[in-house]
């Protein structure tokens, strides 16, 4: 279970749900990469590509994640307030509400942008 709701100790409720960067902004470099010699850069990885790069444009997207949040974080939200906490706590899914608020404490403020 990936979302949860929970009230704070002064009764507010808050939603909080585990959010893991898309691939794309993960993506800091390319997996398919050899060194000089053809050893591919990540162990394990075979490039079964029999073809150059078909793709027309080289757009790439350039999304960048803060590092903190690399590996995913939990993020809380009520009545217009938004926050965020990295790195995702070890068992947040079973955790009661006390421990929930432990963690609201812990998270940051988020600013909300755009519209």
């Amino acid at each position: 279970m990936n979302y949860r709701t929970f009230l704070d100790s002064s009764g507010r409720r808050w939603e909080v749900w585990l959010v893991t960067p898309a691939a794309a902004e993960r993506r800091k470099v390319d997996r398919r990469a050899v060194t000089p010699g053809g050893t591919p850069i990540f162990e394990g990885f075979v490039d079964r590509r029999q073809s150059k790069d078909r793709r027309k444009s080289p757009f790439r997207r350039n999304i960048a994640v803060a590092s903190e949040y690399s590996n995913g974080w939990l993020c809380f939200e009520s009545e217009g307030e938004k926050r965020r906490l990295a790195p995702v706590p070890e068992g947040w899914q079973e955790a009661g509400p006390d421990r929930l608020s432990t963690f609201l404490q812990a998270a940051k403020r988020v600013v909300k942008c755009g519209p």
